[in-house]
């Protein structure tokens, strides 16, 4: 039994890690539409008015890649320590 959860734990893991990449290209390219919407509209978004949601989109984004890639890489670590003990 203690086999099939490390397999299912390890599959879990690397599906997060995936879909942390996945949401980081998605950061990416709300990063770069983000960038093109305040060169096209200095006036309305910039430093000087603080962001609009296209930036808050790629900061989330970017914060959501990072936190579900750590999780799935926790998850594929403490598989490892759990193979090593047992």
């Amino acid at each position: 039994m203690q086999i099939q959860d490390i397999q299912e734990q390890q599959v879990l893991g690397a599906a997060l890690i995936i879909l942390g990449l996945s949401l980081g290209g998605a950061a990416a390219g709300a990063g770069l539409l983000a960038a093109e919407h305040m060169a096209a509209n200095a006036a309305m978004c910039g430093p000087t008015l603080g962001h609009c949601v296209r930036c808050i989109a790629a900061g989330t984004l970017l914060v959501a890649a990072i936190g579900v890639s750590g999780a799935g890489a926790w998850l594929l670590q403490s598989r490892r320590a759990l193979q090593r003990a047992g």
